[in-house]
Formats: structure tokens, sequence, C-alpha cells
């Protein structure tokens, strides 16, 4: 499991990749999310390596078990993150997805990095084992 209380986006350890020149990927997630208070939401992000040509990303996360969801959709001019919200409880994992492109230019730099933050500085929320983030070449 991956915790964090900060409010401003970290990296989930584990869960990136890094681009090679002149290369276009196409990636998805599948994210476990769970907090320690139903009212405080664990916001889901993305940042991107530099030296990209073009890229786009949506994520998707649950607010209620009748399938209500926030997104945050995007392109490589900034990082992704899922604004606020609240889990309705803090006792089962609730889900997010990621999906996107990335098309790498000559010189790419850093990774395309999965990131999680809390709605409220303090308060833990969490990435359970199980999620996973995938990409191929095309």
């Amino acid at each position: 499991d991956f915790i964090t209380s900060s409010a401003t986006a970290v990296d989930v350890t584990g869960l990136s990749f890094t681009p090679s020149a002149n290369t276009r990927y196409e990636f998805e997630g599948r994210f476990l999310l769970r907090t320690a208070t139903a009212t405080v939401n664990p916001r889901t992000g993305l940042a991107w390596p530099t030296g990209g040509t073009d890229g786009v990303a949506q994520i998707q996360e649950s607010q209620v078990a009748a399938g209500n969801f926030i997104t945050a959709s995007g392109n490589i001019n900034a990082a992704l993150l899922i604004g606020v919200g609240a889990l309705p409880n803090t006792t089962q994992s609730w889900p997010a997805s990621l999906f996107g492109m990335f098309i790498a230019g000559a010189s790419p730099s850093g990774t395309l990095q999965i990131r999680l933050a809390s709605e409220t500085a303090g308060t833990n929320v969490q990435m359970r084992a199980g999620s996973f983030f995938r990409w191929r070449v095309f």
C-alpha cells in the first residue's frame, strides 16, 4: 500500500515509466483508493516527463456507490490532479482509472508518473496494493 497525508501530490512508488526518444505510448491504470476520513478525498494525479511532442490523459475517480465520478482531463502542458470530493466510507476500496497517450520527442527527460494527494493535509489516503499502471508502445 502507498499512503500519504500530503495535500501536495507525491509520486506513487513503482507506478511510472521512463519514455524513450521518438516513441509513442498508450497507457492506462486502475487504482484501489481508500481514505482514513470519509469526508477527505484521495486525489489521483499524473505528472508528465519533459520533452514530449504531444500527450493527453484522463482520470476518473468514484465518489459514491451509485457510480458518479469526478474527472480530470488534460495534456502535456500541466500535471493532472483529481479535484476535491469524498469517498462514502473508510472500510472499503473505491475505484479510479486513468488512460492516455504520450508521444516522446527527440530528448525526453523524466518519468510519466502516477501521483497521489490527500484533499486535507494531515489526513491519510492510500492507493492499495493491487493497483496497476501499464503502458505499451504503438
